[in-house]
């Protein structure tokens, strides 16, 4: 559930729709989620027009998480769902049980506690990485499957001093290059003055005297 999150950026009542046919074929993880426009947020409804299907790519880490869910057990069914309740009958566990297993877990890896750790968390984690990967907020609002650049803007919560932060980085002034420290096979040629190799030394004055 927490790999998932984290590397898929789906709400959690989009993780707990998902079946156990919707991320494998023959018992072997698939390498894309399709979901439907309807079990998306916004999908029904009269803002149904406005939403579309996500086609979200499983990098290794989700893969590897979905194999390890589908080895522990081998014998539910396509229509099972994915994160099982304990009650049977193919059910998920609620969003309640899930906000749950997240803190403790969050908790459990001595993460701050004095943070308000839920199920949304692992969504606003992922649009950051994504962020910070491509530096592109164009392609995090897609990756996460925003609407509006101004939601993907928010989660990031840029601030004034991220402004002042890339004011400072992009007026930088880089150090200058001393010579014991020039790049292997770079001469950095003959001095003012002098002969450059395989050149007979001239003094100024017979230069001179020469170009009069």
């Amino acid at each position: 559930l927490i790999t998932l999150g984290l590397e898929t950026g789906l709400r959690i009542s989009e993780l707990l729709s998902l079946k156990v046919g919707d991320v494998s074929k023959c018992g072997l993880p698939l390498p894309i989620l399709k979901m439907a426009r309807r079990r998306l947020k916004g999908g029904r409804g009269i803002r149904a027009d406005l939403s579309r299907g996500r086609v979200i790519p499983l990098n290794e880490r989700a893969r590897e998480a979905i194999g390890e869910a589908l080895c522990a057990r081998p014998g539910a069914g396509e229509t099972d769902s994915l994160f099982p309740s304990r009650q049977g009958g193919g059910g998920a566990i609620t969003r309640r049980q899930a906000a749950r297993i997240i803190r403790g877990t969050f908790r459990a890896a001595g993460l701050d506690p004095t943070r308000v750790w839920g199920a949304h968390s692992l969504r606003r984690r992922f649009v950051r990485r994504v962020y910070e990967a491509t530096q592109n907020i164009e392609l995090t609002r897609i990756a996460v499957g925003h609407r509006w650049l101004t939601t993907t803007q928010g989660y990031l919560g840029f601030g004034e001093e991220d402004a002042a932060e890339a004011i400072l980085k992009i007026g930088a002034i880089p150090a200058p290059a001393r010579p014991d420290e020039a790049s292997p096979g770079v001469s950095a040629g003959p001095a003012v003055g002098e002969p450059a190799p395989g050149q007979r030394y001239r003094p100024v004055e017979s230069r001179l005297r020469t170009r009069a």
